[in-house]
């Protein structure tokens, strides 16, 4: 009897299956405690706490139940004091037994921790993980009973957390008995103050806890997450915890609280949580905002007007600004608490609701009679590594998870509903919008995810035609933007005297060169990457304009030179983004273009080497297109991933828009002619092309004038006709309509005798039949005009009337020689005769001037040079060209290639419909 501690009959009470029984023997066992305690016998408190413990742990059901409910009893026996030295081997048995499988168990558990916690109070924070973890395993318990204790144990550990966890400091761990110095007096009398570092035996400290809230975070049970949202709140609401301080380490599980088909409650729960963690952000950065400008204030002032200079200033620098911001922003949260106490759950909620607290009154004097501007300030302490946050918030707006596990953060929204996946990404923007304003430098490394990640989206969200959260996206690429354009401002702002925000936020010469060196690279080829990957028309728009934007501002970095010192040359190449003019839309097109002329005008070695891959993607890309249209008719747009005829007008028109007109043709000229005359229906068919394009597009009107006017005893004006002729003579049609329009008739007259020592194909006639059409338009005005002075212009009519003996007899036939013929009676008024008029009845008995004789050979110069290439195109042609049985060429199906565009076709109706009924 005297080895037990406990006699049999209490142990067999303790066993028994009636309540009331075991409540009355767990009395009996809290006088025995408290007897043992009046004794000093803690052997004998431990031997009870022993005995109680076996019953626990490998006893039946009901040893179980009162075991626990002793236990209780001998912690309420135990008292304020003495239960901190009993604590743990009291509470070790209690946390197993809330696992059994028996609720009953679980239930009376609850009660005796209930019990301890009460006693204990601070002690018990010693034991908060496990008490915590313990707690968010009963709040998804099957059963009411333990549910319903659970809340009643959740909302004591709340009571003792808020008023105990900041300050209290363990019985067992109390400091000695040692006097604690307060001040050190120096050398000279002067008295020193001792900063004692805090004391890291608390009981409770919010980083030990950190990691076991993290283990709980991502459940997916809704009751799991109304808990550790109350949990949060309290913590947040403890105005020393700074738990916006740990907001990375929770903040990906709590954004996906609103995940797995999150119900609407802790929706609303969740999002107002989020929403005053943002506000709190927003306040630490405007306390952060007026310290880090008092500061540099200070330091400028200083270094201006030397030490003694700074006590004026910090006069002035009081804290008013801190004032202000604090305070205003303490407003702001007052007046969005009545919206976050509307939308918290009032029932049996475990949510501690926050309350207005009348605090800024508080601190706003304490600040306000602050004089010495390097004074703390209530939140300047507070650190968020903004960095880590933005990161997490990333991951919820990629779409496309990482190769391995390490590259990137990624959370897959793929199997939410649309209004989960909206209501997270409207929640993401919202907070990335707020750190690029707060803390922009902090951007700098995720510029290029971000970017890809905005031009992915929108393509996702326009497919989706989801317009307000692409709307979203879209503001969220212009703040990036803008952030990018101040970095790009403070490169070259001179910041020795001036204060703004910029210098602030730490936005500096050494921030861009940051940008510039690790991380601009990137951004340019996600930018290209996402181009080519994405078919959406508006990403696609989007990157251009990215493209469009980097090198308006960070154009040198585009840019690198060889070592040997020569020219600038282009970093990127973009053959790549010709290629996707193929199938993209005008649009699409335009900006590229638009991208390449504003490039060209920096660098001419670009434009020259664009203009070459130009040619070179209209050889590969339209030559298909072009035979495609030749065999179906003038309607046909080319062959299927092939560059249209119409394409390929349109480029050239808007490169003749963006840049010089007379530029492109000279140079689009001078590329032509360096190719080899292997592919001769290309070289052929692309100067029928640009020919239709001088003579028809409106916005040639300009170089059209220039062309009528040109004085070709100029070198300037003589350099660039024979420029362009000597392409255009890859075509004769085309040489032809030159020499027409820039009034060299001598040299198309010549062009004319030419053609009859060459074979006349079905192709030539069809084309003079075109220019023959051209010649009554508008755009040969004068041309038709110079035909009233005959003696001026005699090569004039050798020219025509040798278009009229080449052309067979048709209806354009008839329309030339209705127009010669109309001139007839006119030159008989003048004493003329009605015949073609020659070179000597121009002049006669006159001596020909040297400008003349020079302008003569150069003539004749060109056109032998017409003639060489005029041969070695057919010669190509012919090699190339297969033949039939017959001996004829069976492609010859060009007609047609000199059909000018649709914007001149209103110009010529009747020719149109003439051909649409000789093709009948």
């Amino acid at each position: 009897m005297t080895d037990r501690v406990l006699d049999a009959t209490i142990i067999k009470d303790l066993l028994n299956h009636v309540y009331e029984k075991r409540k009355a023997t767990a009395f009996q066992i809290e006088g025995i405690t408290k007897a043992a305690l009046a004794q000093n016998d803690s052997t004998r408190i431990y031997q009870i706490i022993g005995t109680l413990t076996d019953l626990s742990n490998s006893g039946p059901v009901a040893a179980k139940m009162g075991a626990v409910t002793a236990l209780g009893s001998v912690s309420v026996a135990l008292g304020l004091f003495a239960i901190a030295y009993f604590l743990e081997d009291i509470v070790r048995p209690i946390f197993a037994t809330f696992r059994d499988s028996d609720a009953r168990v679980r239930y009376y558990a609850c009660e005796s921790l209930y019990n301890i916690a009460k006693i204990a109070r601070g002690e018990i924070l010693l034991y908060f993980n496990e008490v915590f973890d313990i707690l968010c395993l009963l709040v998804t318990d099957t059963e009411s009973s333990v549910k319903n204790a659970a809340d009643i144990l959740d909302r004591l550990i709340k009571d003792i957390v808020s008023a105990k966890s900041t300050s209290y400091v363990s019985i067992l761990h109390q400091p000695g008995d040692g006097a604690v110095q307060s001040h050190v007096v120096g050398p000279g009398g002067d008295a020193v103050q001792c900063n004692h570092p805090q004391n890291p035996s608390k009981a409770f400290l919010l980083p030990r806890f950190i990691p076991t809230l993290l283990e709980r975070m991502y459940t997916i049970e809704p009751f799991a997450k109304k808990f550790l949202l109350g949990w949060l709140e309290l913590f947040d609401d403890i105005p020393t915890s700074e738990l916006i301080t740990f907001l990375p380490n929770f903040l990906e599980p709590l954004i996906r609280f609103l995940m797995n088909r999150c119900p609407s409650d802790v929706r609303i729960e969740t999002q107002n949580l989020l929403n005053t963690f943002l506000k709190e952000m927003e306040a630490s950065y405007k306390v952060h905002y007026e310290v880090r400008r008092a500061h540099i204030l200070r330091e400028r002032q200083r270094q201006r007007d030397g030490p003694d200079a700074g006590a004026v200033l910090e006069s002035a620098l009081s804290s008013d600004h801190l004032v202000t911001a604090l305070g205003n922003t303490r407003l702001a949260s007052r007046d969005a608490l009545p919206a976050l106490v509307d939308a918290s759950i009032k029932s049996a909620s475990t949510t501690i609701v926050r309350k207005p607290k009348d605090d800024a009154e508080d601190v706003v004097p304490a600040l306000a009679d602050t004089s010495d501007a390097a004074e703390f300030v209530i939140g300047q302490d507070i650190f968020i590594d903004y960095v880590r946050t933005i990161a997490i918030l990333l991951s919820f707006l990629r779409t496309v998870p990482p190769r391995t596990p390490s590259e990137y953060l990624y959370n897959d929204l793929s199997g939410e509903s649309r209004e989960s996946w909206v209501e997270i990404q409207l929640t993401v923007l919202r907070w990335l919008l707020v750190i690029l304003r707060t803390s922009p430098t902090s951007f700098s490394k995720y510029v290029p995810d971000c970017v890809s990640i905005i031009l992915r989206n929108i393509a996702l969200t326009d497919e989706l035609n989801d317009v307000n959260l692409r709307a979203q996206f879209v503001d969220f690429d212009r703040a990036l933007r803008s952030y990018l354009i101040r970095l790009h401002e403070c490169s070259s702002a001179d910041s020795a005297d001036d204060v703004n925000e910029s210098t602030i936020q730490g936005l500096n010469r050494e921030a861009y060169e940051e940008f510039l060196e690790l991380h601009l690279a990137k951004t340019l080829l996600v930018v290209l990457n996402e181009y080519l990957l994405v078919v959406n028309e508006l990403a696609r728009l989007n990157s251009l304009e990215w493209f469009m934007f980097l090198y308006s501002h960070y154009r040198s970095s585009f840019f690198t030179r060889d070592d040997d010192g020569a020219s600038p040359k282009f970093k990127l190449d973009l053959t790549a983004l010709l290629r996707s003019c193929v199938d993209a839309s005008k649009e699409v097109v335009a900006k590229v273009l638009a991208l390449a002329a504003q490039i060209s005008e920096d660098n001419q070695e670009f434009f020259k080497d664009f203009i070459v891959k130009l040619i070179v993607f209209f050889e590969r890309h339209g030559t298909e297109s072009m035979a495609a249209a030749d065999t179906l008719g003038a309607g046909s747009h080319g062959a299927a991933g092939a560059l249209s005829r119409e394409k390929i007008e349109f480029i050239v028109r808007r490169l003749c828009v963006f840049l010089s007109a007379e530029n492109i043709f000279k140079l689009l000229s001078e590329v032509l002619v360096s190719f080899e005359p292997s592919n001769a229906d290309f070289l052929g068919n692309i100067v029928v092309t640009i020919n239709n394009i001088l003579l028809t597009i409106p916005e040639l009107l300009g170089l059209r004038r220039d062309l009528r006017n040109f004085d070709l005893s100029k070198s300037d004006d003589w350099a660039l006709f024979s420029t362009l002729f000597q392409c255009w003579s890859y075509n004769v049609p085309s040489a032809l309509s030159l020499c027409l329009l820039t009034s060299n008739y001598e040299l198309a007259y010549l062009i004319i005798k030419n053609l009859a020592d060459t074979e006349v194909s079905f192709q030539l006639l069809a084309q003079l039949d075109v220019l023959v059409q051209l010649l009554e338009s508008h755009i040969f005005l004068k041309l038709r005009l110079q035909l009233l002075e005959p003696d001026k212009f005699p090569y004039l009519y050798k020219t025509l009337y040798g278009i009229l003996m080449i052309m067979p007899q048709s209806s354009t036939y008839s329309v030339l020689q209705n127009r010669l013929s109309s001139l007839t009676l006119y030159l008989q008024n003048l004493g003329t005769l009605a015949t073609t008029p020659t070179p000597g009845i121009a002049h006669p008995g006159a001596t020909t001037p040297t400008f003349l004789s020079a302008k003569r050979k150069r003539i004749h110069e060109l056109a032998d040079t017409f003639v060489k290439m005029h041969e070695k195109q057919q010669a190509a042609s012919l090699r190339k060209t297969p033949r039939d049985d017959y001996g004829r060429a069976d492609s010859i199906r060009l007609a047609s290639t000199a059909l000018p565009s649709a914007e001149s076709r209103p110009l010529m109706q009747d020719y149109f419909g003439v051909h649409a009924e000789s093709k009948r």
